[in-house]
């Protein structure tokens, strides 16, 4: 399915956010849409890279696999955010990026999109604007894992979950206890204890398999996060 850059709900999110209309109605001719539901693999890594994606709405864990089985969750990317781009000009991608919730993505050829960088400075910029913004969350990553304890981990994760959904998108997302003890570096005993002090605490309850944030703001104050 063609995109429609010029009316898309989340091009202000995006490298593309500058362009004109009618810069835009080049681009949309690049790219195309795809659906992948929750659980499916967008690409493996070490897999031949042709290919980046902006997503368009959803959330995606980006990950590398350890040679005893484990994830080790290198990213979780919503709305507006690139896959696959740190293999602009590598031949395969460098980790394994799966939906977690059910995700729509517009993608384009790498060829195309390198074109487009020397062709436009307005993207140009925005694209390193979109690297220095992952370097920074990578530094966060690292710095939560290395500063904040189990509570506030899994804090972390369902308020970076809860924001990802957007406005109107509902306060809920599917996620087992599993994936949260991948997400966060969390025992998975643990995250069950967690999760059921933040329900006790009147912060979150549980609709089937989903996890629903009553209380946001008391999340974030747990998270340590100040700014959103």
């Amino acid at each position: 399915m063609a995109c429609d850059c010029k009316n898309c709900i989340v091009r202000s999110l995006t490298i593309f956010s500058d362009l004109g209309m009618g810069e835009l109605e080049k681009v949309g001719s690049l790219i195309y849409l795809k659906t992948f539901r929750r659980k499916k693999v967008i690409f493996l890594e070490d897999t031949p890279s042709p290919t980046v994606y902006v997503i368009r709405s959803g959330t995606v864990k980006c990950y590398k696999s350890l040679p005893d089985g484990r994830e080790l969750i290198i990213s979780i990317l919503a709305a507006g955010d690139m896959l696959g781009f740190d293999s602009l000009y590598e031949d395969h991608y460098s980790n394994t990026a799966e939906a977690i919730q059910d995700t729509e993505l517009c993608c384009i050829r790498k060829k195309d999109l390198v074109s487009l960088l020397q062709k436009s400075p307005e993207v140009g910029v925005r694209f390193i604007k979109k690297m220095n913004k992952e370097l920074q969350n990578a530094q966060e990553r690292i710095r939560d894992l290395g500063l904040k304890d189990a509570r506030e981990r899994v804090a972390t994760l369902l308020m970076t979950l809860f924001i990802s959904r957007g406005e109107g998108r509902g306060p809920k997302f599917t996620l087992s206890r599993q994936e949260i003890s991948e997400m966060a570096g969390v025992a998975q005993e643990t995250v069950i204890r967690i999760l059921s002090e933040f329900k006790s605490d009147g912060f979150i309850a549980s609709e089937g398999k989903n996890i629903v944030v009553l209380k946001p703001e008391e999340l974030k104050k747990t998270a340590g996060i100040f700014e959103i």
